[in-house]
């Protein structure tokens, strides 16, 4: 058993084999570098784990750690330096070397610290900022200095692995690869470390599925079979290249990626020069469509059976604490009869899209939040948004792109045009990014007629008040519960429509903490006010999916089916009984 916390490898969709994870004690401080503590990376010095636990507000803090590097093997190539995730502005150093910077919380960057280097011993030292604007995506973390209504505890600096790889001279930056289920093929288009004429080989391989898997050993691959090899020639940067797989036309089933069959395609590059580098990257084969006011998954219907999943552990905050843990809910999920989870204001870490491709549940990737609207929150969030697609866009698992919710840093969009505009760049930014994901564009209500779907939040929805849904053109026209569906000079164009949030029922045995609406007395009066709801949004033919609120109680939201240590407070059972429900 490995003392390191998060051993395992952090970005398992593009893999380099030779790698050193740099997870473990450092050297830390707030507010300058005196580094008067120690620290247990991944975790934000806010939580439990990282062995502080200070939920004091602090706007700067410090970290050191020296790292080893061979000698041999950097006269071979390029080192480079990746953080998961730090939150929120960093500046790095290496030897006393100012590197570079970055700013965004929730996505992954890496360095070329390659000259800065020597055999041996190094230093690195990272300053980080992370201020309470609330002009920046922050999602769930408060930034009144408590926690509050559905806002949490702060996540400040390093949240997620750092490790240092060992690349080729020329290397890999980028891999993007876009299926075509209707041609069997697949657009691979590279993204280079240099300008150079660079070839790069590419070779697909087939790995099918043997879900459910119910540990890291059974999801291992078994005789890869080849499918395809193909070259792309690099110039400025950048090259493309084709995937076909026409010969597997009448092998669909195991080529094809659903959450019943998770087949995914292993793809080795190699990026040719005098010291080669070489990345193992995979995607799946998928399509996600609109046909009418329907969502198609590789053209058959698929109803939507969500839960809203926050993405929180007692112990360790946004921070899975390990690989298990992941699996677990991802488990306990699909479990309980759904299909997918919404990843609720958080950008995940990379090792859960892997494992909800991996065990086929669909997700619905969300940016977090910014709570004021000025010109850096459209920066912040723009900029974010792109580095979310572009990390995890191989993802299969990946079906939707929530920008905005509940108008939350755009509160006047409803009567506000250029908060309008704001939400409409959004989505067409993520179109010009992403042509294979469906789009919410302010999921819940005050929407823009430019969304993909018509997606309705309703907390006040009760097995009595369901005949309000009769008149869905009315519902359309004024409101589900307390807020308009569409934006001011907005309406419906005939999208799919989709209950994507509601429920988030507590009970009166947890009175330290809140759900919506009055709590429940027992199990029973939990049923008898879930089961008829959910039973009105798969079978009435008006819903094409739904999106139950919550999956974990976090902090002092106590909705969740499950407590925050994932302690089911109804049987499994029972729940599957009702968001497994058959559609008649």
């Amino acid at each position: 058993m490995s003392s390191i916390p998060r051993p395992e490898y952090p970005r398992p969709d593009f893999e380099r084999k030779d790698w050193f994870n740099l997870n473990g004690n450092w050297e830390f401080s707030f507010d300058k570098p005196t580094y008067d503590r120690t620290i247990t990376v991944p975790f934000c010095y806010q939580s439990k784990a990282s062995g502080i636990g200070d939920t004091t507000d602090h706007d700067v803090v410090w970290y050191k750690r020296v790292f080893p590097v061979d000698g041999g093997k950097i006269k071979k190539g390029r080192l480079l330096l990746h953080f998961g995730a730090v939150d929120y502005f960093s500046k790095l150093w290496i030897n006393d070397v100012l590197i570079g910077e970055h700013k965004g919380g929730h996505c992954s960057f890496f360095f070329d610290i390659t000259e800065a280097v020597k055999a041996g011993e190094n230093t690195i030292v990272l300053r980080v900022e992370d201020y309470q604007e609330t002009d920046k995506p922050r999602g769930k973390q408060t930034w009144t200095g408590d926690k509050f209504g559905c806002w949490y505890t702060p996540t400040t600096g390093i949240w997620q692995s750092v490790w240092l790889e060992y690349a080729g001279d020329i290397y890999a930056a980028r891999v993007k690869i876009t299926p075509d289920t209707k041609t069997l093929t697949a657009l691979c288009e590279v993204f280079l470390s240099s300008h150079d004429k660079t070839v790069v080989e590419l070779t697909a391989r087939l790995n099918p599925s043997e879900a459910p898997y119910d540990s890291v050993e059974k999801a291992a691959v078994q005789k890869p079979e080849v499918l395809c090899k193909t070259e792309a020639i690099c110039i400025n940067g950048y090259g493309k290249s084709v995937f076909s797989f026409k010969d597997m036309d009448l092998r669909r089933d195991r080529l094809q990626w659903s959450p019943e069959h998770p087949n995914l395609i292993d793809v080795d590059v190699v990026v040719k020069g005098k010291n080669e580098d070489s990345v193992k990257t995979y995607f799946g084969m998928r399509a996600v469509e609109i046909e009418k006011d329907k969502l198609l998954l590789n053209a058959h219907f698929c109803y939507q059976r969500l839960i809203l999943d926050q993405g929180y552990w007692p112990d360790t905050l946004l921070t899975p604490p390990s690989d298990k843990a992941i699996i677990e809910d991802i488990n306990l999920t699909k479990q309980m009869g759904f299909n997918g989870a919404r990843k609720h204001q958080k950008i995940e870490d990379p090792r859960y899209y892997y494992w909800a491709d991996k065990l086929g549940l669909m997700v619905w990737g969300e940016l977090p939040s910014a709570y004021e609207f000025n010109d850096n929150a459209v920066v912040n969030s723009s900029r974010e948004m792109i580095e979310f697609i572009n990390r995890d866009y191989n993802h299969p698992s990946i079906v939707a792109w929530v920008p905005v919710n509940e108008s939350w840093g755009v509160c006047e969009i409803r009567v506000n045009k250029q908060q309008q505009d704001y939400s409409r760049a959004l989505i067409y930014l993520i179109k010009s990014l992403d042509a294979t994901r469906f789009i919410s564009g302010n999921d819940g209500w005050e929407q823009p007629s430019e969304t993909d779907i018509c997606a309705i939040h309703d907390y006040s929805m009760m097995p009595q008040n369901l005949y309000k849904y009769d008149d869905m053109q009315k519902i359309f026209d004024t409101a589900a519960d307390a807020r308009f569906i569409y934006a001011e000079g907005n309406g419906y164009k005939g999208q799919p429509v989709l209950m994507t949030e509601y429920g988030g029922i507590a009970f009166e045995s947890e009175d330290s903490g809140w759900g919506y609406l009055e709590k429940v007395s027992d199990e029973k009066s939990f049923i008898g006010r879930l089961g008829p709801v959910t039973e009105f949004l798969l079978r009435s033919g008006k819903f094409t999916g739904f999106c139950y609120t919550q999956l974990t109680d976090v902090m002092q939201e106590i909705n969740g089916l499950l407590t925050e240590d994932r302690k089911p407070k109804i049987p499994i059972d029972k729940l599957n009984e009702i968001f497994g429900m058959r559609i008649y």
